[in-house]
């Protein structure tokens, strides 16, 4: 009977469709593999995403001159950089006898300027650097889940395509099982016929 199965493609049929169906089972599985590999390494990230986070809720405060001064008034760097400036200006001035003068005032007024600018050019920087942080932060986690979609469609379309291999190996054997049982019949007739 293996004889008949053989020559009919039956054998070479099944063993085709399995082979595709194999293929496909590991395909689907490393598919799935990927996906939780890709969400894995997602998780990873998240915390600094929330490092980003901090970046875009303090982001109102690069243009936003009512955060700038909010930030200046609850700093104490601000407050006593500007008490040590004042202070010498102070002193400068009544040494030599110009306190009521109108430059001292100017004077008194650059030192707030002189104070504040480092303090919120630093802190922008710094706002600007998490937001950077974030933003690279972002493009990794779109990356890995870019990647990993890519790698999970191509295993799942190998799958696709190993499962369809199998069902046309085993057609193509089927045909060919066919055509020896077409070619036994024709040369059992030529025989038969010329005896």
């Amino acid at each position: 009977m293996g004889f008949v199965r053989r020559l009919t493609g039956k054998t070479a049929a099944g063993a085709a469709k399995k082979a595709g169906e194999i293929q496909s089972q590991a395909a689907t599985d490393a598919a799935g593999n990927v996906l939780q590999a890709g969400q894995q390494a997602g998780v990873l990230l998240d915390p600094f995403a929330k490092v980003g986070q901090q970046g875009l809720d303090q982001s109102q405060f690069l243009t936003d001159p009512q955060a700038q001064f909010d930030f200046l008034q609850s700093n104490p760097l601000f407050q006593s950089a500007l008490d040590n400036a004042n202070r010498n200006t102070l002193q400068l001035s009544a040494a030599q006898g110009r306190l009521s003068a109108g430059d001292t005032l100017k004077s008194l007024s650059q030192n707030t300027l002189l104070a504040a600018s480092p303090l919120i050019q630093q802190q922008k920087g710094s706002i600007l650097d998490t937001l950077g942080f974030g933003e690279r932060t972002a493009l990794n986690q779109g990356n890995i889940l870019q990647s990993t979609s890519a790698n999970q469609g191509n295993l799942l379309t190998g799958a696709a395509a190993a499962q369809a291999g199998g069902i046309v190996g085993a057609e193509n054997a089927r045909s060919a099982g066919l055509q020896n049982l077409i070619n036994i019949g024709s040369k059992a007739a030529t025989i038969g016929f010329g005896g």
